[in-house]
Order: C-alpha cells, then sequence, then structure tokens
C-alpha cells in the first residue's frame, strides 16, 4: 500500500509539473503573437499618420 501511495505522489508531481511547463509555453506563444501583432498594427499606424510625429 505504501509503495502505490509513493508512486501516485510521485506521478502527480510529474503530471503537475508536465502541465506547468506547457502553460509557459503557452504564454510565450501568446507573448510572441501578440508582439506581432502590435509591430504590425504600429507599422501601419506610422504609416497612415506619417510616423511617430505629434
Amino acid at each position: 500500500m505504501s509503495k502505490k501511495t509513493i508512486i501516485i505522489f510521485i506521478s502527480s508531481i510529474f503530471l503537475f509539473t508536465s502541465c506547468a511547463t506547457v502553460s509557459e509555453r503557452a504564454n510565450n506563444a501568446y507573448d510572441y503573437v501578440a508582439g506581432g501583432v502590435t509591430k504590425g498594427y504600429n507599422s501601419v499606424k506610422d504609416a497612415v499618420t506619417g510616423g511617430d510625429e505629434e
């Protein structure tokens, strides 16, 4: 019974850490896409308004 408990505990730790890794990768992918969209938006805005002059 004790071995079973230890195996379940270790498995849950690995499951938790792998979920955290997947979440971190999803966050990085979101940041990458959001950065690309922002750059594209700023390029279009600069082309339309004539740059950063205010």
